[in-house]
């Protein structure tokens, strides 16, 4: 799943991208691919059910169109754009090239014999440096030192009736070219429903606006509106003549038409940037996410939803060179493409959060999401927190956020549950609120809690905003389905303002922050309130891709095995703890994250020794709060076994599913790689936890205990840690 394991291949086939919140239902005329709206019949005056005294000020009801339209998905994968392939020159072969020339107008010639004479073959009229158009944009060149990589694609354009598939294998063959391929075509991934639409907004139509409430953005909004943070939506454009689209925004550009008005033509643009900052507490219409945020729109996409694959390069290299701190792609397309792989590398590269669609195939996650080294991944859910039956799934979802379902009223509100928000009526001239579903619909909502992060914390890196937006989702079902489960505001605020985990830089205190005292090996009882109750049943979620064994201490009483014991082979004898202070000894080799709560060696509760990390709190005010500790490592390359013990003493008083303990793995961008073991246990007794990692063999990772106490029920959570070693042989 990761791209480093991804092996790239000239796809022989082209591919259209549809944005990923527009799925056509079964029994449509037009296919696979809406290439444009479907028009709801007219509707009068409709207004939702309840008495009239509690019809919501502002907009007439007429202006929600009560009809929603349905996720759209992208076409098969035979669509690219005729005429015109991308491929990507050795570094020698890009400096000859320019300085050949090749960034004037309408040059057929390289300067590279081989490559001339393979351009002349296929009748070229022309090749360009991909970024040439993007310096045009942002009116100034761009260097190629600032765009790394990207400097070296260029854009081939010949006569349409040749077959793109067939011109790139020729192109790819010369030894100049690293690769070269069709210029697949993109979608959006989603499709409107009409309908009407801690701070509780005055916009009339927030009420229908079942999808906010469920990420908890009436206490976000308490917390930060996304100020001071650019986010670019890389779409059909955005109409910011809309009465209730009042966001601040920079002047963008269209690429699709070449030219610096990205203004809308097609609605799904407009919809997504309101749900990401919609204007907010006006008076009017519906509610956005970080409506303090500034928009820079980028139109990749024509009025049909389609665009290519080289626009949307392009206009992730533009929103990367205006400042855009996050960026929204509400689309997805079924082929790989290593040029489309670059530019996600490239903004990830240079600290941009980029936030995807899964697609809406009812099958595997689309391009880009899939890109999971760079792209959050996000599926969408309904208002009853199920997998939406368009949306796509597989170990690259990350996250899930509301996407809709038009074809249900769960919440009884009078309207299908799609996500409403203001955009181009179905039909005629001006502006209605709207019903969409998608995963194009999903992915702005963590594209603008993603805005509220990096403005709480502007030095946030996408892997850490990533880290704490699954640290804190609600699990409501199978990670290949769900990620980490459901996007929470509120929570990630929280956890961030402390923040929840820094990217490693600082060095481990010498001294614990408790000191020890001469002795203390076996304690004899835990430090929880008389009024609390002793024991309560333990919930403990499904364990991730992992072959583990589970060992109570002391054997009082031997539950049985939720994990696949690990059988070592025979003979082999353990090596040497690759972990320093795998004890809670000393002050050495491990890092406490610096949150509000944080956590720190103890004497009360120790398996061995005289200390032991805490995480959490048994005894404290239950507010939300997040504690972990952490240590990075190194695996040998040739090790042939490598197994991760660590001993945990669990303590809950909370019920099922609320707080949270887990062990995880980080790999060395500090982002979450695989989860252990994640419960909320009240064992209240030393439990030993075995894992096999031989298949991380040689890579960096960390080593990660954490405690997310969500608060609010006076039944806090902890973890003691203690005796953690990784041995391995060969």
């Amino acid at each position: 799943m990761k791209l480093k394991y991804i092996i790239p291949i000239f796809i022989i086939a082209a591919l259209l991208l549809l944005p990923a919140c527009e799925l056509q239902r079964p029994g449509d005329d037009s296919g696979d691919i809406t290439l444009t709206t479907p028009e709801p019949p007219p509707v009068e005056a409709t207004t939702p059910p309840g008495p009239a005294t509690e019809e919501p000020a502002g907009p007439e009801p007429a202006d929600i169109s009560p009809e929603g339209v349905p996720a759209a998905q992208a076409p098969g994968p035979q669509a690219a754009e005729p005429g015109k392939v991308l491929l990507k020159l050795t570094q020698q072969a890009d400096m000859q090239a320019r300085s050949y020339g090749v960034e004037e107008d309408d040059v057929t010639t390289s300067g590279i014999s081989t490559l001339d004479q393979a351009l002349a073959q296929i009748g070229a009229s022309d090749l360009e440096p991909l970024t040439v158009q993007v310096g045009k944009a942002a009116d100034k060149q761009l260097e190629a030192q600032a765009v790394g990589g990207l400097s070296q694609l260029y854009t081939v354009t010949f006569g349409p009736e040749q077959d793109p598939v067939a011109v790139a294998q020729t192109l790819a063959q010369d030894p100049a070219v690293e690769f070269a391929e069709p210029n697949y075509i993109a979608s959006i991934a989603a499709e409107p429903v009409v309908g009407p639409a801690s701070l509780q907004p005055n916009d009339p139509y927030f009420k229908y606006q079942w999808n906010l409430q469920k990420i908890q953005m009436p206490a976000a909004w308490d917390i930060n509106a996304g100020q001071g943070v650019i986010v670019a939506v890389v779409d059909t454009g955005v109409d910011f003549s809309a009465s209730d689209m009042a966001a601040a925004h920079l002047p963008g550009y269209d690429f699709h038409n070449n030219d610096p008005d990205p203004t809308d033509d097609q609605g799904h643009g407009t919809h997504v940037a309101g749900t990401i900052a919609q204007s907010t507490n006006n008076g009017t219409g519906v509610a956005g996410i970080a409506y303090q945020a500034t928009l820079l729109p980028v139109k990749t996409m024509g009025p049909n939803g389609e665009g290519s694959y080289e626009n949307i390069i392009k206009g992730i290299i533009y929103a990367v060179d205006q400042g855009a701190q996050v960026i929204n792609l509400s689309l997805a397309g079924k082929n790989d493409s290593q040029t489309l792989r670059e530019a996600m590398q490239y903004a990830f590269n240079r600290d941009v959060t980029v936030v995807a669609a899964a697609g809406n195939h009812s099958g595997p996650v689309e391009f880009p999401a899939a890109y999971d080294d760079y792209v959050i991944a996000v599926a969408a859910s309904r208002y009853d927190d199920t997998l939406a039956s368009y949306s796509n799934f597989g170990p690259q979802v990350d996250l899930t956020a509301p996407g809709g379902d038009i074809d249900i009223d769960q919440n009884g509100d009078g309207y299908g549950d799609g996500i409403l928000q203001q955009t181009f009526k179905s039909s005629g001239d001006g502006y209605s609120y709207r019903f969409f579903e998608g995963t194009s619909m999903a992915a702005p909502h963590v594209a603008g809690v993603a805005a509220l992060l990096k403005s709480i914390k502007p030095a946030a890196s996408p892997a850490e905003i990533q880290t704490v937006l699954m640290q804190t989702a609600r699990n409501i079902g199978a990670p290949n389905r769900f990620g980490a489960g459901l996007l929470q505001a509120a929570e990630a605020l929280t956890v961030l303002g402390g923040p929840i985990v820094q990217e490693p830089t600082a060095t481990p205190t010498d001294t614990p922050v408790v000191q020890p005292p001469t002795a203390t090996h076996t304690p004899t009882s835990i430090p929880i309130p008389s009024d609390t109750p002793t024991a309560t049943p333990t919930a403990t979620d499904t364990p991730l891709a992992l072959t583990a064994t589970f060992t109570p201490e002391p054997p009082t009483a031997t539950p049985t095995p939720t994990l696949v014991p690990i059988t070592p082979p025979a003979g082999e004898e353990p090596g040497v703890n690759l972990l320093k202070n795998g004890d809670f000894e000393t002050g050495q080799g491990w890092v406490f994250g610096d949150t509000p709560l944080r956590g720190d060696y103890q004497t009360g509760v120790v398996r061995s020794g005289a200390q032991a990390a805490r995480l959490g709190t048994v005894d404290g005010p239950d507010k939300f709060s997040f504690s972990s500790v952490w240590q990075r490592v190194t695996l040998p390359a040739d090790a042939k076994q490598i197994n991760l013990t660590a001993h945990i003493y669990p303590v809950s008083q909370d019920t099922a599913y609320h707080d949270i303990q887990t062990i995880a793995i980080l790999d060395g961008n500090f982002k979450i790689q695989q989860v252990l073991w994640r419960a909320l246990s009240n064992s209240r007794q030393w439990e030993k936890q075995t894992y096999d990692l031989s298949d991380l063999r040689g890579q960096t990772i960390y080593v990660y205990f954490s405690v997310l106490n969500r608060g609010g029920t006076n039944r806090p959570s902890a973890l003691f840690v203690d005796d953690v070693s990784l041995t391995w042989t060969r």
